[in-house]
């Protein structure tokens, strides 16, 4: 359990980008907690503070938009940045 004031939740199977997400929020002064899927967040214990959810919308299993309604139907209201899918050419 953290003691900070608000926290930004992110959930993405992709560790780097997670990792980077994370760096960039907190060379903001924000404070990111870390999921690599829906699962994760929804067994996670989050403190009462302000918080929003950084969801990648291209997830295994439950997609962010299937977990977007979810949250929406289960009376767990929390404020979403949904990351569209990204286009790697390799």
């Amino acid at each position: 359990m953290s003691n900070h004031t608000s926290i930004v939740y992110v959930v993405d199977d992709d560790a780097s980008v997670r990792e980077a997400l994370s760096n960039l929020l907190e060379s903001v002064g924000l404070y990111a907690e870390l999921f690599g899927s829906t699962e994760e967040f929804l067994k996670a214990t989050r403190p009462a503070v302000p918080s929003c959810l950084v969801l990648d919308v291209t997830l295994p299993g439950m997609n962010g938009l299937e977990f977007q309604e979810l949250l929406s139907k289960t009376g767990n209201p929390i404020r979403l940045c949904l990351l569209p899918p990204l286009a790697i050419s390799r």
